[in-house]
């Protein structure tokens, strides 16, 4: 840990302006360097990093939910459903599915939804008894504007950061490994779990 924290924070080509975020991180990993010189938490304290511009996306998309007149989790629907390509419908399970909720949580999204006059619950063509939920004209330009505001936020997000397009690149490709891995198994909890 302490070589590779130690460097870390030693590399000029990644010094970045202090800022409350930026100096609580670097205090926390600081804290551990000294604490727990044997561990390497560089990637740890990495991860808390990303989970802090998780929160700071997360509120930029609630104020962009606001001025829309929608709640965060109503504008991912509306979103989920513009993305689909036309007609802008899916199964509810579809929904639920893609956005990671539970089929209680998306289906008050979709009466919520529907109440306002964004979405609209049609039967399948393919089952009667089968509904999708639609977008209604109504959705469809709520959904234009609010993706379109997104995207505007994080240009302005991603032009203030000063990251170019091949650390972005590289970002999303080390992302993409993070969340390929879903359970680890150390050699502690393999023990722990043999002696059990």
């Amino acid at each position: 840990m302490k070589k590779s924290s130690a460097s870390r924070r030693a590399d000029p080509a990644i010094k970045q302006p202090a800022t409350p975020d930026s100096t609580l991180y670097d205090d926390i990993e600081a804290a551990w360097l000294e604490q727990r010189p044997d561990l390497d938490l560089a990637t740890a304290c990495t991860l808390l990093r990303l989970e802090r511009v998780n929160q700071l996306h997360e509120m930029r998309l609630q104020e962009i939910s606001k001025a829309v007149g929608l709640q965060t989790g109503e504008l991912y629907v509306l979103l989920a459903l513009r993305r689909s390509g036309k007609p802008y419908e899916l199964r509810p399970t579809d929904l639920f599915r893609a956005l990671l909720v539970t089929s209680g949580a998306m289906t008050k999204r979709v009466a919520r939804l529907q109440e306002g006059g964004f979405v609209l619950r049609v039967s399948a063509s393919d089952d009667g008894r089968s509904e999708l939920v639609r977008l209604t004209a109504k959705g469809l330009a709520t959904a234009d504007r609010g993706i379109t505001e997104v995207a505007r936020v994080v240009e302005g997000v991603t032009e203030a950061s000063g990251l170019t397009k091949a650390e972005i690149a590289m970002l999303d490709r080390c992302l993409r490994k993070l969340l390929a891995v879903r359970t680890v198994k150390t050699k502690q909890s393999r023990r722990l779990a043999a002696a059990d």
